[in-house]
């Protein structure tokens, strides 16, 4: 495994602690707010930090004389923006307003659905998944309900909510693979967090 790829896979497992974590935080905070002030706050201040993010990467690449325009690829980057925050607002909101009404492990578990819904998805995209690719996918999933699931398991009305979550996200996560391979990844998040907030 080269740098790179080391790197890579060690932020993917930190954005899944990252998000693992916020579940608690998300059930908590459902109970002093509503989902859309919820959604508004974290999205608004995910937006700030990465455009001061951005802003510090810009004073380094000048420094290095190595600096690019601010907003590369214009248009495809307000395209993806919007893009990923309308899909990132609708998965949120679902997923704020049903986690006040279930556990948050039961919360966690439906909305991780979307590990399934992404390479389902992807065939409808003519990408071809690999066996082992189907195989971790069945573990995984396997596997959250064991961590996740205590006792019986049945569906509540706000079980739909969480359903509808888990199938936004796996089309926030088709919409961001297409336009990470035109914008730059900080950038698109940065406004896609800012569109979010705004539907908020």
């Amino acid at each position: 495994m080269d740098k790179k790829q080391l790197r890579n896979t060690l932020l993917l497992i930190c954005a899944a602690f990252i998000w693992g974590t916020a579940f608690v935080a998300q059930s908590v905070g459902s109970g002093y707010m509503g989902a859309y002030t919820f959604l508004a706050s974290r999205s608004w201040l995910a937006c700030v930090f990465l455009l001061g993010m951005l802003l510090v990467r810009r004073a380094g690449q000048k420094k290095r004389g190595s600096g690019l325009p601010f907003w590369i690829h214009g248009k495809t980057l307000v395209l993806g923006g919007i893009c990923c925050g309308t899909a990132l607002f609708a998965a949120s909101a679902a997923q704020q307003m049903g986690i006040g009404t279930t556990s948050t492990a039961k919360a966690g578990f439906m909305t991780a659905l979307y590990v399934v819904l992404v390479p389902v998805f992807g065939l409808f995209f003519k990408r071809k998944v690999s066996v082992p690719t189907w195989i971790a996918v069945v573990l995984s999933v396997a596997a959250l309900y064991l961590l996740c699931i205590k006792g019986d398991f049945s569906l509540a009305p706000g079980d739909l909510l969480l359903l509808v979550c888990a199938l936004c996200f796996a089309v926030h996560i088709l919409v961001i693979d297409h336009f990470t391979a035109y914008c730059d990844g900080v950038k698109l998040s940065c406004l896609q967090f800012l569109f979010a907030g705004t539907w908020s």
